[in-house]
């Protein structure tokens, strides 16, 4: 017996050390404080998910920028200088027969260019200058330039597919949904950062909870060896006494390491190193949400209102290429220039010829076993597809949203209920406890009341949770402030 006596002093001051031990390493570290609101702002633009969403915006940022620049005339500097070539090269005689002759030349060009497309029409309208230079190297070495001064000229297809025409309808759908993306992103983040919150502060909870219990077992453990030298209590009793140290024992190490646990999740997340130590938050303010209105401000503010649009823009654009690919296509170009060939770069310019040009492609689908014709049927079909699709996916939107509100309010009014009954179970507690030393009450009802104590805590703290995360999915569904009752921007 009283080696059972040694090994269970031993056990007892191990888990002790072993919690001191955690408390003195945590305090060494540098120690970082957080609030609820501080969290708000670091999950923003200083974790890793509000870093990668502002990634995300400056790429849709620049591909737009990309497209308006499809719309813009460009200007190109085009040159060659120079192109050396040494060949042997079959040569026709006056006689009709052919000989070898070694040929050296060197040719060099420099081209001035500007294209500017036409959106309305498709077409696209080009000017140039150019100038060339031939060096043949033989005895004597001659030289001759080539120029086209101007050169302006006007391509247009008729009855094709006009790329730019639609790009300019959608992109810029694609960009507003862009920025609402990012702000629905940001809102996201936030979300986050509160479930990493409220799980590190739960751990935290926990951590207080299993020591206050290892204290309680341990004291009540040591009563128990007491009373049972003196006869107070019988053996069972103490043993069930025993058994609540070892899991107090237990349950505090596995606090610890639930705790390190979301520790480090918190940690990765906001791109910290030093420990936390979190303050309880309060119930947020007091916000008031109508459903009619956050239903409007979900079909004005979301990204699925400004999707659904541009998917629409883009089966239109399917059904305008399909008719196209299956119709007459025409291709009109004319130009019209100023050349010269001279020997002398003095002259190049003088007497300048004019040149003219003009030139008209057809294409008719005559026998293509009715691809055209499955193309388009393809494409209308596929665009009431998408009809019937996004009408769904507005209307599980708007439930999602109502399920929220539904979760949130009930969160509100349970939170006072949850708070009183976290008093009552903790006063509660403490009187059994008394009663338990002075040995008016059983181990049963004691363990009763710490169970009903740490679970009205837990309670609160989820009802605490439901209600700050259930705002801001809020938010994030209408990106609409109810509190300052503005659109988030």
């Amino acid at each position: 017996m009283q080696k059972i006596f040694l090994y269970r002093r031993y056990t007892r001051r191990y888990t002790l050390l072993l919690f001191q031990f955690f408390l003195v390493f945590m305090g060494a570290h540098a120690q970082k404080t957080l609030d609820i609101q501080q969290i708000l702002k670091l999950s923003e633009y200083e974790s890793v998910d509000g870093q990668q969403s502002e990634r995300k915006a400056q790429i849709s940022f620049w591909q737009y920028r990309l497209h308006l620049s499809g719309n813009k005339p460009r200007l190109l500097l085009n040159g060659e200088l120079p192109n050396l070539s040494r060949t042997i090269i079959p040569v026709t005689q006056n006689d009709g027969s052919e000989t070898f002759r070694e040929r050296s030349l060197a040719t060099s060009l420099l081209e001035l260019s500007l294209v500017q497309n036409i959106a309305p029409t498709g077409g696209t309208f080009f000017a140039s200058s150019q100038i060339n230079r031939i060096d043949i190297f033989s005895n004597p070495t001659t030289t001759s330039y080539l120029s086209y001064p101007v050169l302006v000229g006007f391509r247009q297809p008729i009855g094709s597919f006009n790329a730019l025409k639609w790009a300019n309808k959608i992109e810029p759908f694609k960009y507003e949904e862009s920025k609402k993306k990012f702000l629905e992103d940001l809102e996201m983040s936030k979300v986050k950062g509160l479930q990493l919150f409220f799980n590190l502060l739960y751990s935290q909870e926990n951590i207080a909870i299993a020591k206050r219990q290892l204290i309680n077992a341990d004291t009540l453990f040591q009563l128990a060896k007491k009373r049972l030298n003196v006869g107070k209590i019988t053996e069972n009793e103490f043993l069930r006494n025993e058994i609540n140290f070892l899991q107090a024992e237990q349950d505090n190490q596995q606090s610890i390491a639930e705790f390190l646990f979301a520790l480090r999740q918190f940690q990765t997340f906001f791109y910290f190193k030093d420990s936390i130590k979190l303050i309880k938050p309060q119930a947020p303010p007091k916000v008031e949400i109508n459903k009619d209105v956050a239903i409007e401000r979900l079909k004005q503010n979301s990204t699925k209102a400004l999707q659904i649009q541009r998917k629409l823009l883009e089966a239109d654009r399917e059904l305008a290429q399909a008719r196209a690919n299956a119709g007459l296509k025409m291709d009109i170009t004319v130009s019209f220039g100023l050349s010269k060939s001279s020997t002398s770069l003095a002259n190049l310019y003088n007497r300048l010829q004019d040149q003219e040009s003009a030139r008209l492609t057809f294409q008719v689908p005559i026998l293509d076993w009715q691809r055209g014709k499955s193309e388009i049927k393809i494409a209308t079909l596929n665009k009431k597809n998408i009809e019937s699709q996004t009408n769904q996916e507005i209307l599980d939107l708007e439930t999602e949203l109502i399920r929220q509100i539904h979760i949130w309010e009930l969160a509100q009014k349970q939170l006072a209920i949850a708070q009183k009954t976290q008093e009552s179970a903790e006063k509660s507690y403490q009187i059994t406890f008394q009663e338990y030393l002075g040995g008016f009450t059983g181990l049963s009802e004691l363990d009763k009341a710490l169970e009903a104590k740490n679970l009205a805590s837990q309670n609160y703290l989820r009802q605490l949770e439901s209600i700050w995360i259930g705002y801001y999915k809020i938010r994030l569904l209408c990106l609409y402030d109810f509190e300052k009752k503005i659109s988030l921007d």
